[in-house]
């Protein structure tokens, strides 16, 4: 974990982090937030509403945009984030179980007077297709 204070972030900062999603993450995802869609879970729904477009189910997209928070909680700040806000938050392409999804950020914008970073940040699988991007605001606790 990155224990990064606002003096020693500068704007173009960057972190890159990896994670591969797997069903067990999802199975978590699903438990924890109650989301029981057919298109999380079960591979012949996901077929036939895609138009044979998915082979399988398509993971939550909110399990994908947790890795925003990972990304702050962990990699920038890390240790001193409070995630203030989200001023975008898009899905481009679906995420499967298998994938590995690399997140990479950059501080866009630092405010000394609010304690504020606003950092750009893109998710892309293993083929370097863009599977998300967002603009967050968080506040450097030191």
């Amino acid at each position: 974990m990155n224990a990064y204070r606002l003096e020693d972030i500068d704007v173009g900062m960057r972190e890159c982090f990896s994670r591969k999603i797997t069903g067990e993450m999802e199975d978590a995802f699903r438990m924890l937030s109650g989301d029981e869609n057919p298109l999380h879970r079960d591979d012949g729904y996901a077929k036939e509403i895609s138009a044979g477009k998915y082979d399988t189910h398509v993971t939550f997209g909110m399990l994908t945009a947790s890795l925003y928070s990972t990304f702050a909680g962990m990699y920038l700040p890390g240790k001193y984030s409070l995630i203030h806000s989200f001023e975008e938050l898009a899905f481009m392409n679906p995420v499967f179980a298998g994938d590995e999804l690399t997140v990479e950020g950059q501080v866009t914008h630092k405010d000394q007077a609010l304690q504020m970073i606003r950092v750009k940040i893109e998710i892309r699988n293993q083929n370097g297709k863009k599977v998300s991007r967002a603009k967050m605001k968080i506040i450097v606790m030191r």
